[in-house]
Order: C-alpha cells, then structure tokens, then sequence
C-alpha cells in the first residue's frame, strides 16, 4: 500500500466504524501515556524541557499536563512527550521495534484541544496515527533504521493524526506523511550507551509530534514532501484496516528498556519461588539474551536515560529493593553500594538461538548461582504487559495513578480516568484537558 493508499484509509477512518476492542485500546494507550508524561514530569529532562519552552512565550490554548499551563501547540506537544518518553515507561510495539504513542498522543491531543476537538475526533486521530506509525516503524526495522529513534518514524504517525484532525483531504494527507518523512528527527546514540551514558534525545519523539503537526499544517498550506521515501506495502503487517495495530501495542510495568523486561521479570520470579534466594547468597547471575538486549550490559551508568539500558544495574535494583519504579532508576540510586555489589555479579551473555525470536519475542534466560553452589534457572519468553500476556484493567489504572502522583493528586488521576473512559461522549476535549493544572 502506497502512501496514497495510506492517506485514504486515514480519510475514510469513522469512529462509528471501529470496534470495541480498538476503541478501548485507543483509551488504554491515551491514559497510559499521560500517566508516563505526569511520572516524567519531574525528571532532568522534563524540567529542562518545560523551562525551554519558557523562552519560546506566545499565547496558546493547549495544555502541559503537568502544570495547567496554556502554550501554543507545538510547546505543549514537545513538552508532553519529552515528559511521556522521559522515564522510558510509554507503550510501544513489537514489530514497529520502538514508541508510537511518544510522539502521536502529545501531538493529537495537543492540536485536538487547540480546534476543540470532540473526544470521537480524538480517538479517530490515535488510531490513524497509531496505525501508520507503527507499519513505518516496522518498514525502518526491516532496512536496518530502527538504531536511529523511534521519532525518526513515529512523526509519520504524528503527522497522521494531526492530519486526521484538521480533516484534510487525501491528497493532503499524502503530502503530510511525505513531509513528516521528509523532515522526521534522528537521534543519534554513538558510542554513549557503551560509555554507560545514555542521552535525554535517546527517542527524538519530542520532535517527532513536532515535525507532524507541521507536516500537516503545511500540507493544508499547499507543502509537499518526497512521497516516494515510504511505501507501506513494504511493511510485514496487514495493511491497513485489515488489522488494527493499536490493539497489539505492549505496556510497560518497569520504567526502562523493555528489552529489559523478561531478565527483570525472571530474576524477580526466582526470588519469589526460591526465599533463600538472598541477597547475600548470589554467587552469580548470567543473563543469556538475544543479540540486541545482549548490548545492555553497562553496570555503572552514569545518568538515569543509562541506567533504562542496564541489565545489570537493573537486575541489582530489582533485588536489592524487591521491585524497579522510577525511585529505583533515580539519579541519587546510581551509585547505591548495594545495588552495584549485584551488578558486578551480572554477565550478560549474547545467545544465538534467541535471536530468531526477535522482534516478535524478547526471550530471556536468567541463571543464578548461589555461595553454596546451587542454580536456579527461568526463561521468560513474554514478559507482563505484551498483548499476550497483557496488564489487566485493574493493574493499568494502578500504574497509571502510581506515576500520576508524582505531579497531581489521587482525586484528579481518578478523575482523568472516568473522562477518558467516557472519551467519546465529550463534545470538547476541554472537558478532560481541563483537568490538568498544578495541585
């Protein structure tokens, strides 16, 4: 499918139309991704972001959750997803191999409160991002562009709901996928992981929901990109409308990589069946992975971006305080005696066999020894939060009000929640947007 072929099924896209489980998955990525911006809120790079925006003043209609404050669009969406993407905690895809919901959701609901969107036009504008970011993600893994940041994809999806909002026509809807492909963000890394240094442009979403609402406002102006640079029938899933991706998008429990994931999962599953499995017994633990979680074997990271990408670091958080939250991975934990002592104990080992797995799999084998000689071993193949092996309701509103509180109180987080659950009764997005202001 070309991305004319895109643009039309962007076009013809009604809510009237979609299923239930694809409404509730637009809702499920809508409230996970807020709560990831209101627990970023508060990082290094969330604060450096919200003072930034501060030198680009102008009247504006679009919110910062985390403040109340009105901007004008393109501040609040940068704001947004630089705070969503911060704690390396938003949903993401397998087979797009990164973020779609970093860059389309800020973008949507930034421009959707701008126009005064209804909550369906809302919806209808995540899903046809959603839906195109993803297949452009999983057209980038397949050349070999995915080490370059989900942004550098994830835009088209931004563009594709911004487009979806401002109800351009198909041709324009072309243009505005052509443009954001044209000028999408690249983030590169270097060497700075294996330094232990992971820097805060690790996904370039920020930009990304930037460079989409552009792309559309100048296709609605008469812009015109390089059409010909994506070609969806390039992509291995569905095309579009015979699947609808959002639905198998992933959520995650821990605030780091999710390549992370399964060795977290598996060394926090032993500690529970094994209880002399403590702290001062560990030997040894050997984490044997596929070739791209193999790479995430910094012990002493330097900043909290790096410390998301370390199995062994992450591994000593999880059993020195029995769990991995965004306190674990804080900047004052970094150098915590006790959980280095532990890192130093990991050996994260490249294994083969695993590789054919990915992306569709992040199989993981964890091992550890003890002093007195005995092995305890666990393969986790899905960790909690894939589509098979999915959080409950009941466990994503818990996450969601967890990192809400870091910026709002328990009363507004539940309040949220009840708007967007009811999201396609609103007549105007203010009726959630004007939740969000300090408290």
């Amino acid at each position: 499918m070309t991305v004319k072929g895109a643009a039309e099924f962007i076009k013809a896209l009604k809510f009237s139309n979609l299923s239930r489980d694809t409404i509730l998955a637009s809702k499920n990525c809508l409230l996970d991704f807020i709560g990831a911006a209101l627990g970023g809120a508060n990082t290094r790079a969330g604060a450096a972001a919200l003072r930034f925006v501060r030198h680009l003043p102008g009247p504006g209609r679009a919110s910062i959750w985390s403040t109340g404050d009105k901007v004008p669009v393109l501040n609040a969406a940068f704001v947004n997803s630089t705070m969503g993407s911060a704690l390396d905690i938003d949903d993401g895809h397998r087979m797009a191999v990164g973020h779609p919901g970093g860059a389309v959701i800020p973008a949507a609901v930034a421009l959707g409160e701008d126009i005064e969107c209804s909550g369906r036009e809302l919806l209808e504008a995540i899903i046809c991002g959603y839906e195109v970011a993803i297949r452009a993600g999983n057209i980038y893994y397949s050349r070999q562009l995915e080490v370059s940041g989900s942004g550098r994809w994830a835009s088209i999806g931004a563009a594709a709901a911004a487009a979806k909002l401002l109800d351009l026509e198909t041709e324009q809807i072309r243009q505005a996928l052509a443009i954001s492909a044209t000028f999408s963000p690249v983030a590169l890394f270097g060497n700075d992981l294996a330094n232990g240094f992971m820097p805060m442009t690790k996904f370039s979403n920020n930009w990304a929901s930037c460079v989409g609402i552009c792309a559309a406002l100048l296709a609605r102006e008469g812009f015109t990109g390089v059409s010909s640079f994506i070609d969806f029938s390039e992509s291995a899933l569905p095309s579009f409308g015979q699947s609808f991706e959002i639905e198998r998008v992933y959520f995650k429990p821990y605030p780091c990589c999710r390549w992370t994931h399964s060795a977290i999962e598996g060394i926090l599953q032993l500690m529970k069946e094994h209880k002399d499995l403590q702290k001062e017994n560990i030997k040894k633990i050997t984490v044997k992975t596929f070739l791209n979680a193999s790479y995430l074997l910094e012990s002493r990271p330097k900043t909290m971006e790096s410390a998301q990408y370390s199995i062994p670091f992450l591994i000593g958080a999880a059993i020195i305080d029995g769990r991995v939250t965004p306190e674990q991975i804080a900047e004052d934990r970094l150098s915590d005696a006790a959980i280095l002592s532990i890192a130093d104990k990991v050996e994260v080992i490249h294994c083969p066999d695993l590789d054919s797995h990915f992306p569709r799999m992040i199989p993981t084998e964890v091992e550890v020894e003890t002093v007195s000689g005995s092995r305890y071993r666990i393969r986790v193949t899905v960790p909690k939060g894939d589509p098979q092996n999915p959080l409950s309701v009941e466990e994503l509103r818990k996450k969601f009000k967890d990192l809400a509180k870091r910026s709002i109180n328990l009363e507004t987080a539940e309040k949220i929640i009840e708007k967007i659950e009811i999201l396609e009764q609103l007549n105007n997005l203010h009726e959630l947007t004007s939740l969000f202001r300090k408290l």
